[in-house]
């Protein structure tokens, strides 16, 4: 079964482009049965790249997508990379250097599904290893991601029933240049509204808006 399908199609203008990311292994603590960074798998992969191929013209398929550690210079290939559960990412040398030349050399990256403030002084920790001379900044709606290809009109939006108790953040670095080198979906988890859009298990509205941050991200990734 698809996904839910969004309220209107748009094309992208100039010739049509492949599209293919990773979801990133990395070493973490805690996750039970599934590790935290596997959190979603496969499902929020194949709604979110099918939904990019009917709404867009990249050319993409519902399996163009790859997990590769964290540490592997494997990552160099990927014009953007997908975090889960960051919140218990316990960071490498070797995963901050190669991070760091990837996001250096005009990589993309999201962070996403964590929340709470012991999570978000871990995730911190980590990214301050990567990128310590740059900071954090919150973003707003002004920001061109959130303008990229959908007009998402809020940032005041629903997170999953298990964060409703938490309100969503998104938070992002740049590089000298002005450049977002990645975001954060910080008190959210956008990759669950798209792992369950083919089910009842959300409203479709809810999956809609996660599918519209989903693309943007991708747009702005593959544009600058």
């Amino acid at each position: 079964m698809l996904p839910a399908v969004l309220d209107v199609k748009v094309e992208l203008s100039g010739p049509p482009e492949e599209f293919h990311f990773a979801r990133i292994q990395f070493n973490s603590y805690g996750g039970g049965w599934t590790p935290g960074w596997a959190q979603d798998y496969p499902y929020a992969e194949t709604s979110l790249l099918t939904i990019l191929s009917e709404l867009t013209t990249i050319q993409t398929t519902p399996q163009s997508f790859s997990i590769v550690r964290l540490d592997d210079p494997e990552i160099m290939n990927y014009p953007l990379i997908y975090f889960s559960e960051p919140g218990g990412w316990m960071i490498t040398p070797q995963e901050a250097a190669n991070l760091r030349e990837y996001l250096d050399r005009g990589g993309f990256a999201i962070f996403d599904d964590f929340d709470g403030p012991r999570d978000w002084a871990n995730f911190q920790r980590c990214i301050r290893q990567v990128l310590p001379e740059r900071n954090l900044q919150r973003l707003t709606i002004e920001h061109p991601i959130f303008q990229q290809f959908y007009e998402i009109e809020t940032l005041d939006v629903l997170p999953p029933a298990y964060l409703r108790h938490r309100k969503p953040e998104f938070w992002g670095i740049s590089d000298e240049a002005g450049r977002l080198q990645l975001i954060v979906n910080f008190n959210n988890d956008i990759g669950d509204y798209w792992e369950w859009s083919s089910e009842t298990f959300y409203p479709i509205n809810l999956s809609n808006e996660a599918f519209k941050f989903g693309v943007n991200y991708i747009i702005y990734a593959m544009s600058h």
